[in-house]
């Protein structure tokens, strides 16, 4: 039982950025479970628990996996075990050639089943790209002006204000801004 012993207690599966760098982002709570994604390595570099960019729950980072990173997640890790177990067994293997004229024999071979099939996924395309001016924290969110509430980039920048459907965004200030726009300070407005 190698195999599956050099596995040990913990299996580590890395969750990858897109193709521009986003982590997608689920919120944990069943009456939100909103879908947005941010960009590892931006915002204030210090640990800090996640928060929903709709509901404003705050939570460990953990929790804010998408069912599909989940999914995928156990998919990897069924296929390490059972080819960990199906390794392992292998090692069992006998084959008791007949003796005699009335010998009986008796063999035991393992046979190689498809693997698991992993289940791959692909972040979902979002429609507004955001970098908050005051940590610097790269997402994307659907729609920040349609219906949407956005808390707190995350708990890490407090001061991010939270806003409302309808708002504008001059009335968003300079906190939030449309990725690739040009804050012009002092005005509150975008070119």
């Amino acid at each position: 039982m190698n195999h599956l012993r050099r596995l040990g207690n913990q299996i580590s599966i890395p969750i990858h950025t897109d193709s521009d760098g986003y982590l997608g982002r689920e919120c944990p709570v069943p009456e939100c479970l909103g879908y947005f994604k941010v960009t590892p390595g931006t915002g204030i570099k210090a640990p800090a628990p996640g928060v929903c960019l709709y509901c404003g729950h705050s939570g460990d980072n953990n929790t804010f996996f998408t069912q599909e990173q989940i999914e995928y997640a156990r998919s990897v890790e069924v296929r390490r075990i059972t080819h960990a177990v199906h390794a392992d067994l292998k090692s069992f293997e006998f084959e008791q050639k007949p003796r005699g004229m009335f010998g009986i024999g008796v063999n035991m071979k393992l046979s190689r089943s498809a693997p698991q099939p992993i289940r791959y996924y692909r972040e979902r395309e979002l429609e507004t790209h955001v970098v908050c001016d005051h940590c610097t924290l790269r997402f994307a969110i659907y729609g920040v002006f349609a219906g949407a509430r956005i808390a707190a980039c995350t708990t890490r920048c407090r001061s991010s204000p939270r806003t409302s459907s309808g708002q504008t965004r001059a009335q968003l200030g300079r906190e939030f801004r449309p990725e690739g726009e040009e804050f012009l300070p002092g005005r509150g407005q975008h070119a």
